[in-house]
């Protein structure tokens, strides 16, 4: 009986074993999430304060002002192309008439 109970012994102290260094080993993850963690949300603090300190840059106005221009010209450009259309569209017509 002596050898039936050192036996369960081993393998319950072996098993313990396990589970001690796998607990060693979560805590370590556990470390190494938690420090990952604080630079995630480091980093993200920095990203969420960004457009808080953009401020107004003369820059932007000349490009919105631009863009506006441009979008003037590209209409200008298509009220032509439609002009164009139709003239070809009378021309056709008459050459079938």
């Amino acid at each position: 009986m002596d050898t039936v109970l050192k036996e369960k012994f081993e393998i319950l102290s072996a098993g313990l074993k396990t589970i001690l260094e796998e607990k060693s080993a979560l805590k370590e993850e556990i470390r190494y999430y938690q420090a990952e963690n604080r630079e995630l949300k480091s980093a993200l603090g920095k990203e969420r304060s960004l457009p808080k300190n953009f401020g107004k840059q003369p820059e932007i106005d000349n490009i919105a002002g631009q863009n506006g221009n441009y979008t003037k010209k590209v209409a200008a450009i298509a009220k032509q192309i439609d002009v164009y259309v139709e003239e070809i569209d009378r021309c056709i017509a008459q050459l079938g008439e």
